[in-house]
C-alpha cells in the first residue's frame, strides 16, 4: 500500500491518529504526516483514511490503483 497525503487541505482533526497513531502523526504546523506506512494493517489504514473529513489520505495498492476515496470517472 502507498499512502498520499494533501496536506494543504489537512485541518488537524485527529481522527487519522487516533484510528492509526502508529501510523500517522500531526506535525509541527499541525498537518498531517506519515511516521510509519506499516503501522498498522491496510484495513486500519484504510478505516483512518476513510474516516477524515476532508479526504486529505490517498491510498493506492501495490499495483498503483487508487482504493480511496474512489477515483472520479
Amino acid at each position: 500500500m502507498r499512502i498520499e497525503i494533501t496536506k494543504r487541505k489537512c485541518q488537524a482533526y485527529g481522527q487519522c491518529t487516533a484510528t492509526a497513531p502508529g501510523v500517522f502523526a500531526l506535525d509541527a504546523d499541525r498537518k498531517v504526516e506519515v511516521v510509519d506506512p506499516a503501522g498498522a494493517s491496510d484495513a486500519v489504514i484504510l478505516q483512518a483514511a476513510k474516516g477524515c473529513p476532508y479526504r486529505v489520505i490517498a491510498v493506492h495498492d501495490d499495483a498503483g490503483a487508487q482504493l480511496f476515496p474512489p477515483p472520479r470517472k
